[in-house]
């Protein structure tokens, strides 16, 4: 009997790696298909692929956030921008440039078949959306540029991606100066705080309210001498400026202006020295006294914005600050998130 049935045993076996395979090969396809439903920073709820293995992003802050996370690999299109940053470049050689941020090619984004993009709320042009949307690519807005929606932007990217704990550690050190800041500066009387114009990075560009600069001056418990304005980035004429008279000049320097990883500080000189020959500028008590500094766009706004408050927080209440060292944050920041060292320049003057 036993040796008529001899054939039972391996068809038994034959059976059971089928099955096995079979599983294995449904489990797969549950975990590519799976999608969960998220609110981006414009209250939009998508249905987004968790956690997408092809990314195309259009935003630099949310691109550093995603090497952050140890997900560069994923990232296959990448904005002009991006590609152009000294610090995520080297991690990101596999990702194919898709074009400017606001205006990027369609045609290029949807040859890449990419599972999500990444874009910035206020800026990705309705029809690039709507032209990805119709080709059943999710459009995902996370702006993490703002301080008052950076933690969520950060959580519900850490969510997306499967990267929560990394996400909360992320938080967690955003926060921790955030809070610092407040904190120290909240009792300042009004009239004891610091006028400040903070310039954005075109020329005679304010930062109005619900711009991303006026969050780091309220932050830091400045006066921004914006306040008042409707618009987040009014243009201004330097006899308005010159007429409000304010205290601390800082300078938002964009890519027009080198700074940053790898960088020196000439750049950043020559602009400070042209500014402060402004026509009438002579008159103004930042110009006269000196107060008029540098910023690199590596640390104004975005997922290291804590660093450039730092800084701000250091120039306007020197002694209230007089413990923290912005570089030592920066250093810090850089090898414990992206693992790399702090080089370059990002201030200017640096004391």
């Amino acid at each position: 009997m036993l040796r008529g049935r001899k054939w039972l045993l391996p068809l038994t076996c034959f059976l059971i790696a089928v099955v096995a395979l079979l599983g294995v090969t449904g489990n797969r396809e549950a975990v590519a298909q799976k999608r969960i439903t998220i609110k981006d920073s414009m209250g939009r709820t998508v249905s987004v692929p968790c956690p997408p293995q092809r990314i195309v992003e259009v935003n630099g802050d949310v691109a550093e956030l995603i090497c952050a996370f140890g997900d560069a690999g994923k990232i296959v299109g990448a904005s002009s921008y991006t590609l152009e940053d000294k610090i995520l470049k080297p991690k990101l050689k596999k990702a194919k440039d898709v074009g400017k941020s606001f205006t990027p090619s369609v045609e290029k984004i949807i040859s890449l078949k990419p599972d999500i993009v990444f874009g910035y709320g206020n800026f990705l042009k309705p029809e690039v959306v709507a032209q990805l949307q119709r080709a059943g690519i999710p459009v995902v807005f996370l702006d993490c540029y703002k301080l008052k929606t950076m933690a969520q932007d950060i959580r519900t990217l850490g969510t997306i991606l499967n990267r929560r704990k990394e996400a909360e550690a992320y938080i967690a050190y955003f926060e921790k100066y955030q809070k610092l800041f407040a904190e120290r500066t909240k009792k300042i009387p009004l009239n004891k705080r610091p006028l400040v114009y903070l310039e954005q990075y075109t020329d005679y560009t304010l930062s109005g309210p619900g711009s991303g600069g006026a969050e780091l001056l309220d932050g830091i418990g400045a006066r921004n001498i914006g306040a008042g304005l409707r618009a987040p980035y009014p243009k201004i004429s330097s006899e308005w400026l010159v007429a409000q008279n304010p205290q601390v000049i800082i300078k938002a320097c964009s890519t027009s202006v080198p700074s940053g990883y790898g960088e020196n500080a000439d750049a950043m000189k020559k602009k400070r020295t042209e500014m402060m020959r402004r026509p009438g500028w002579n008159k103004i008590t930042a110009v006269r006294q000196g107060k008029v500094y540098m910023l690199s766009s590596e640390i104004f706004t975005g997922p290291r914005a804590i660093v450039g408050m730092a800084y701000m927080a250091k120039w306007l209440y020197p002694q209230l600050f007089r413990d923290v060292n912005p570089e030592a944050i920066h250093k810090e920041m850089l090898k414990k998130f992206l693992g790399i060292e702090l080089k370059g320049a990002y201030v200017y003057p640096a004391k």
